[in-house]
């Protein structure tokens, strides 16, 4: 039988797939190439290899075409890291048509190619990421940086007080739980989102896990599960909460928020006695922690809180949030419950009034001096470079036209981000003229050598605030173990 006719097809989720006419599946992969039998001649191996995408998710299951760098259009065989697949040719794009398989954990695997018992090609790469828009540079997250970082915040972190990391940079929140805990043995992880727990539990977090905001009453049977303890928001979550629990059995431990100046999670500090009082009175419930968020820290708040200064915001706020736990525990309640506050700008200003029991730190996990030891960068390339002219305009309403002819180059589909990024080609920083988010113009004036196709790195800017935005899912990669 000589070859099949082959057409590819899209399926349904922006992916394309190889599949037969007749069958319109990926079963019929198998009919993409020619028909020959095992005694088939072995290919003889020329050279470089490459795949197309380089990169793809966790989930595995896309197809990805191989260049072997053999002279076969037979069936070979493609190693993915310790898993096997079977890949027939592909008529249409004269490639090798795999479906990549699936990986437990973000990470560059080795790719080996085989036919007829022999080697075909050189070895290559593939990139597994996290899930997310795989048409954008994806972020490679070098683990080794935030594993040093956790073992200098660790062995500087005060002894009598506990240690919680605060992981709301989005993905892969599973790999810098253990990387954390391995490394600062900490007593806490605060995670935004039950999801993130779930993620922890499963990659064998064993730290206390808390969601720092609310949850929703139906998701209670999953949070005794994963024993993760939430925010009690207010007297009628708590009594709906008491419903569910009756059903399940067991104890929910829960934090009470107390909103003392920031504006957001908690109850103001009026009632934060009675949230406490339901919480008491659930049979089911437990005040674990009392908690708030600062929004101002400063050098100057240890003077502050010292003279009791209360035109100081930290200090105004320490004192609303004080008085609430006094009221509470006066009553009688909350006796363990830990008090936890500052965050990682108060241990970094070493403020000791505002640390009580625990400290929250995020940010100085991730804080890097780069390049040297960046946690954070995306690689992609230049995928046009040109001269403009004297006078050209730079975005709509040609607000400020170029007065000399100056060398660009595009990049495309860069996520959004709220932190300062640099672009740095040849070395060299280069500025951004245009940013439009799918499509940005940087100024190559002083890269006179770039090309079209050259690396282009983005970093987080040493000056910012080294934290992801995790409202968009991204490609994430690690690097470091």
């Amino acid at each position: 039988m000589g070859r099949r006719n082959c057409v590819i097809v899209a399926d349904g989720r922006g992916r394309r797939l190889v599949t037969s006419v007749l069958a319109l599946s990926l079963l019929a992969l198998a009919g993409c190439g020619q028909d020959k039998g095992s005694d088939a001649p072995p290919a003889v191996a020329s050279g470089s290899v490459s795949l197309s995408p380089s990169h793809g998710g966790l989930q595995g299951g896309n197809l990805v075409l191989a260049d072997t760098g053999g002279d076969t259009d037979g069936p070979v065989t493609v190693r993915f890291g310790e898993d096997e697949v079977e890949c027939e040719f592909d008529d249409r794009s004269a490639r090798h048509a795999c479906v990549a398989p699936a990986r437990g954990t973000p990470g560059t695997v080795e790719v080996s190619f085989a036919s007829g018992g022999s080697d075909v090609g050189e070895k290559t790469a593939y990139t597994y990421t996290t899930q997310g828009t795989q048409d954008v540079p994806h972020l490679t997250v070098n683990t080794e940086t935030v594993r040093r970082n956790a073992e200098e915040i660790r062995a500087d972190f005060p002894s009598n007080v506990q240690l919680g990391a605060v992981l709301k940079n989005g993905e892969p929140v599973d790999v810098f739980g253990k990387v954390i805990e391995d490394a600062a043995k900490v007593d806490y992880i605060f995670v935004p989102k039950l999801d993130d727990a779930v993620a922890l539990r499963q990659a064998g977090v064993e730290a206390k896990i808390a969601v720092l905001y609310v949850a929703q009453v139906e998701d209670i049977p999953l949070l005794m599960h994963y024993d993760v303890e939430v925010a009690a928001t207010d007297p009628a979550w708590v009594e709906a909460a008491e419903q569910v629990l009756a059903t399940t059995g067991g104890t929910l431990k829960v934090h009470l928020w107390v909103d003392s100046g920031m504006g957001r999670e908690g109850v103001v500090p009026e009632e934060a006695l009675p949230l406490a009082r339901a919480i008491e009175d659930a049979p089911h419930l437990d005040l674990a922690g009392i908690a708030t968020h600062f929004s101002t820290i400063t050098q100057e708040d240890n003077d502050a809180i010292e003279r009791n200064d209360t035109a100081n915001t930290t200090v105004a706020q320490k004192n609303r949030f004080d008085d609430a736990v006094t009221a509470i525990r006066d009553a009688g309640l909350g006796k363990d419950a830990l008090i936890h506050a500052g965050a990682s700008d108060v241990l970094d200003q070493e403020i000791e009034p505002l640390y009580y029991d625990l400290l929250r730190i995020g940010g100085m996990f991730f804080g890097s001096a780069a390049p040297d030891d960046r946690v954070y960068s995306w690689t992609t390339e230049l995928s046009q470079v040109k001269t403009l002219p004297a006078g050209w305009c730079i975005d709509y309403g040609c607000t400020d036209p170029i007065t000399e002819p100056k060398k660009v180059g595009l990049v495309n589909h860069i996520p959004s981000r709220e932190n300062d990024l640099t672009y740095t080609v040849g070395g060299r920083q280069v500025p951004v003229l245009l940013d439009h988010g799918t499509v940005l113009t940087l100024d190559l004036s002083g890269v006179p050598e770039a090309a079209a196709g050259d690396e282009v790195v983005i970093d987080f800017s040493a000056e910012a605030f080294h934290m992801l935005d995790a409202t968009a899912p991204l490609p994430v990669t690690t690097t470091g173990g």
